[in-house]
């Protein structure tokens, strides 16, 4: 685990410069730079260790005073979303925030219409998200296991795609987010709930390295 965490953090110094780099997967392909390209290549590492999101928070991190700046920025966050945003398990993870919501909430079993109390939970997110606009939201679809058919991918790229329409419909900027499922040869149980991953964006990070001068 620590040689798995000492390569993230490489990685997120690494995208600290504005470098690019082109990733496929099964729910996108497209250039990416800065925060947003660090974190999709550590949730790509991560996730060959069992947490996906966990990856993406470190790959997107800077670290140092810089990395204790966004920190506080995050823990108001995390602290709002606590309070206000009902069914949610927030948990501060290094620079960002992990979320997490019980798959029951926003779907019923199969389907992908978010239901009234998915809704609910997700207008919270997004006054949090909006009041709170220098972050980067990475979105995971529901779990699945290995050997998974080609339907429950399916479900669950559908799934997290109907998380970030609907918070791009409460005015969360659409690029913002990062919406992936997970790939075959990767997948593992991760429990009956839907999670996402807040980051410092590239805005906040150039304003952390200003402040940390």
């Amino acid at each position: 685990m620590q040689r798995f965490i000492s390569g993230l953090l490489v990685i997120g110094l690494i995208f600290t410069s504005a470098g690019c780099v082109t990733v496929g997967n099964n729910a996108e392909q497209g250039a990416l730079t800065g925060a947003a390209g660090g974190a999709i290549i550590g949730s790509l590492i991560g996730d060959s260790q069992g947490d996906a999101l966990l990856g993406a928070i470190i790959g997107a991190a800077i670290g140092g005073a810089a990395g204790a700046y966004i920190g506080g920025y995050m823990d108001r966050q995390a602290a709002e979303m606590r309070q206000d945003v009902e069914g949610a398990e927030v948990e501060r993870v290094g620079e960002g925030i992990r979320v997490s919501f019980d798959i029951g909430m926003f779907f019923g079993a199969g389907g992908f219409e978010l239901m009234l109390s998915g809704r609910e939970g997700l207008n919270s997110m997004a006054i949090i998200l909006n009041q709170y606009p220098s972050t980067h939201v990475f979105i995971e679809g529901s779990p699945y296991g290995p050997g998974a058919s080609e339907r429950e991918i399916a479900l669950s790229r559908h799934r997290a795609r109907a998380m970030a329409d609907y918070l791009r419909s409460r005015n969360v900027g659409a690029d913002r987010f990062t919406v992936r499922d997970y790939n075959r040869s990767r997948a593992a149980s991760r429990g009956n709930r839907l999670s996402m991953a807040v980051m410092a964006d590239d805005n906040l990070r150039n304003a952390a390295r200003s402040h940390a001068r």
